[in-house]
Formats: structure tokens, sequence, C-alpha cells
């Protein structure tokens, strides 16, 4: 006994459609899957290597960065002893200390701020003096010094960078250390006229 034609063009059809169905669905499957092995999280920067977080911010700025020993999730400047220094009991920018917060500040904001600002939860800049005169006086002045950097820095900002302005204010701290990280020569002499100095350290977001 034979099946009427109408029965096996709906059988057919039938068959079609379940076919098409599951190619829908394989097609569909792979999509997913190549989403979900391309879709990697870049780990925060706090979970990479400290060589890689170096590696990573040193190629963006012109200053060399190193690792504060006290923290693994801080990050230094290293500015050169003959850039960012000042007189004996004064906290007034020199020029050349001025040159180099033009040419850097917008380095650091486009850092703080930019696309992976996120990484960075704070700015610290670091005051600091020499072993001589009062304690009080030289926290005083370190923190004063600190101020004139962090001023400066925010009105190079303002005119560079005006994106910038408001969100490295909020990340940006001015501190006074006085004679608390006095620099010693070789010897153990103290070494007064590069302890005179400012300090850049990046704080990176915890994971």
């Amino acid at each position: 006994m034979t099946s009427p034609p109408d029965s096996e063009e709906g059988a057919a059809v039938s068959a079609i459609g379940v076919t098409d169905l599951m190619t829908s669905l394989a097609v569909i499957f792979i999509l997913l899957l190549a989403v979900s092995i391309n879709k990697v999280e870049k780990p925060l920067a706090s979970e990479m290597p400290v060589d890689t977080q170096v590696d990573r911010y040193q190629a963006s700025l012109h200053s060399p960065i190193e690792p504060a020993r006290s923290d693994p999730h801080m990050l230094r400047v290293v500015v050169p002893d003959s850039v960012l220094h000042f007189e004996f009991g004064k906290s007034v920018l020199l020029p050349e200390a001025d040159v180099f917060l033009q040419e850097t500040m917008p380095q650091y904001a486009v850092m703080i701020c930019g696309p992976n600002g996120h990484e960075v939860e704070s700015f610290m800049i670091e005051g600091h003096t020499d072993d001589l005169g009062e304690d009080i006086q030289n926290l005083k002045l370190s923190q004063d010094r600190a101020f004139a950097v962090m001023a400066r820095g925010l009105e190079v900002i303002r005119h560079r960078l005006p994106w910038a302005y408001e969100c490295f204010q909020k990340k940006t701290s001015a501190n006074g250390r006085g004679r608390q990280e006095l620099l010693l020569k070789r010897n153990g002499v103290p070494d007064r006229d590069g302890s005179r100095r400012v300090v850049f350290k990046f704080h990176l977001r915890h994971a």
C-alpha cells in the first residue's frame, strides 16, 4: 500500500524544516562559542605581574617608572634630581622644573583619566626636604613644594587637556613628607640637594 502524494510531500517538507532548524541551531552554537572564546576580559593592572605593569605604563611616559618597594600596587616615577628640585628653604618652581611639568603632566593625565584610567586609583605628589631645620618647618615646606607642583600641573592640564582637568583634580593629592625619606650618598652622608625634591606615585586599583 502506497502513501498518498500529499503525505509524502508533507513528510519531505517536515524533514527539510527539521534540517533547517538543526542547521540554524548549529550556526548559533558556533557563533556563541566564538564569542565566548574571543571575549577575554582584560585583567586589571593590579592583577598583572609587576614587570608587565612597569612595561605597560613605561611605553606612555617619558620618565622611567619602577615598582615601590613598600607596596606592589604602587608605581613610582623616577624623576632626575636635576629636573625637579628646589633651592634651600624655598618652594618656588625653578625654570627647568616648569618645563618638565609642561612636558610630563599631560602624559600623567592621560594615564590617570584616559581609556585605562579606571586602573589608576590615585596619583600622589609627595614633597620632601633635607635634614636641616625643625621638623615642623620641614613638613610645611615639603607640603608647599608638593602643592606648587600640583597647582602648576593643574594649570598645564586645564590649558592642554581640559577634558581631563576635573578627573585629574579628583584623583590627585599633594602630601608633605618633610625629612622622613632623606636621600643618602654612597658614603652615608645626607644628600641634601637631592633630598629637596618632589616624587610622583601612581596607586593602582586592586582586583
